[in-house]
């Protein structure tokens, strides 16, 4: 793991751990103590272009993948994109699972980047544990010319349950959605300001999938319009505010824009005006 993360322990350190080839699938199964897990841009710039899928069988694991976050309970999956930044902390604990180079993913039609930071539920990845902790436990049995098709299975049953996943009621409008969609919406509301509110942190958030949050925000013309046109619409609250002291940098920050000139090219679509013209206008109707 050198190459691939900075770690740092937050216990006593120990480790055991199983590895062999499967071909070009990477597999995997460890017991370590609690770790931080580091990687940043220095270790992604010198080239990683795997994707990693990890079940905790009995820890837990939390950290930031990219800008989202996401949370790891026993029994879970989560999937992690070496070609990207992240930073986690796991419980001590044993983990099982793949790595996957990123040509493989995408020729199983995989899309690596959106799937930066994913995290499956027990439920959803109960198919796939089974199935590799029963490999882990026949491979003595297996000849090597074997290993690339054991490896296929894996990314296989990856697949399978992710589109399980997408379609599952679990994930779908189990919940009232007149009552879903108020929860997306306070949702938005609270993390408004973050440059790391995404559609993938909302379905995290929410426990949904990406199609019903769609679902949910389709008359509004997206979730990430209807984020922008909240973000654009509070900005212009505070610019007719004569009260309010912000400079128009510091009101693009608060609210998850790039820049003053994010927000003035956004602005200026939306409402026909510059942002400083819409304060000075509001300074003359004092």
């Amino acid at each position: 793991m050198g190459n691939l993360f900075e770690t740092e322990p937050l216990e006593a350190f120990r480790v055991s751990s199983e590895f062999v080839q499967l071909g070009e699938i990477g597999f995997m199964y460890t017991d370590i103590a609690s770790q931080r897990w580091k990687r940043n841009k220095r270790l992604v710039d010198q080239g990683r272009d795997t994707m990693a899928v990890v079940v905790n069988l009995d820890g837990k694991a939390a950290g930031i993948a990219g800008r989202s976050d996401w949370v790891q309970m026993p029994g879970a999956t989560v999937i992690v994109d070496h070609s990207q930044t992240s930073l986690h902390d796991s419980a001590g604990g044993r983990s099982i699972g793949f790595s996957v180079p990123r040509h493989l993913a995408i020729q199983a039609g995989l899309d690596v980047a959106s799937l930066h930071g994913m995290v499956l539920s027990p439920v959803e990845s109960m198919m796939l544990t089974s199935h590799m902790l029963q490999v882990r436990d026949a491979l003595p049995r297996f000849s090597e010319e074997d290993a690339p098709r054991l490896g296929q299975s894996m990314l296989d049953l990856l697949v399978l349950a992710l589109k399980a996943a997408e379609r599952s009621d679990t994930r779908g409008f189990r919940e009232d959605p007149a009552t879903l969609l108020i929860r997306a919406r306070q949702e938005i509301q609270s993390n408004l300001g973050s440059p790391g509110l995404t559609a993938a942190k909302l379905c995290r958030r929410l426990g949904i999938s990406r199609s019903t949050l769609h679902r949910l925000f389709e008359k509004s013309g997206g979730v990430q319009a209807y984020i922008r046109d909240l973000r654009l619409d509070s900005a212009r609250q505070a610019l007719l505010d004569p009260g309010n002291p912000e400079r128009i940098g510091d009101v693009a920050g608060r609210l998850g824009f790039t820049d003053a000139g994010h927000l003035s090219r956004l602005f200026k679509a939306r409402f026909g005006e510059a942002p400083r013209d819409c304060r000075a206008r509001a300074s003359l109707n004092i």
